[in-house]
């Protein structure tokens, strides 16, 4: 390993040790409070949604690589799973799907529905930003790919899932673009 790679690696620990050790620090406000705010309503904290996460081969593979391309083009591939899991909320909140699973958002009192609407439409703009710094780089790492891929953007499981990981999500994209 050359010494500047070393270095790198060394910063990217140091950011990782630093953001996870306090990870809402390294967050934007705005993020913190719309994923809060929608975390409950939607049952994100819940045992089944948390101890299979969905994207946690990709955090954990940036966390320890040295290779910012790879990483930069991993993400940009999660991030894009992310616009697809917005899209597939917000836009299939009302309609019936082929395979007696409901909607996200149906799921949600009609009290709360507009509120966590607009939380998720905050995120899924926030996320466009990100993407859109992200978006420079076309590598492949075609086993992780392939395992994004796989994931279910229009299962409400899967989409509990990813957004319940999304402020880890979010902070491994910062951190490569930092």
């Amino acid at each position: 390993m050359s010494s500047s790679c070393g270095s790198v690696c060394l910063l990217i620990l140091l950011g990782v040790v630093m953001a996870f050790g306090n990870p809402l620090n390294y967050l934007p406000e705005t993020l913190r409070q719309s994923h809060e705010s929608i975390a409950d309503v939607l049952r994100l904290k819940e045992p089944e949604i948390g101890e299979n996460r969905l994207f946690r081969f990709v955090v954990d593979s940036i966390n320890t690589s040295c290779q910012r391309k790879e990483d930069i083009q991993l993400m940009n591939a999660t991030l894009g799973v992310y616009m697809r899991i917005f899209s597939s909320i917000l836009h299939h909140s009302h309609h019936q799907h082929h395979d007696e699973t409901s909607a996200l958002l149906d799921q949600v009192p009609s009290s709360s529905r507009s509120q966590v609407k607009s939380n998720v439409k905050e995120l899924q703009k926030m996320m466009e930003k990100l993407r859109l710094r992200l978006s420079q780089v076309n590598l492949n790492r075609k086993d992780m790919m392939s395992e994004l891929n796989k994931i279910k953007v229009d299962d409400p499981v899967d989409q509990r899932k990813a957004l319940a990981e999304f402020e880890r999500v979010y902070m491994a994209a910062s951190l490569i673009t930092s």
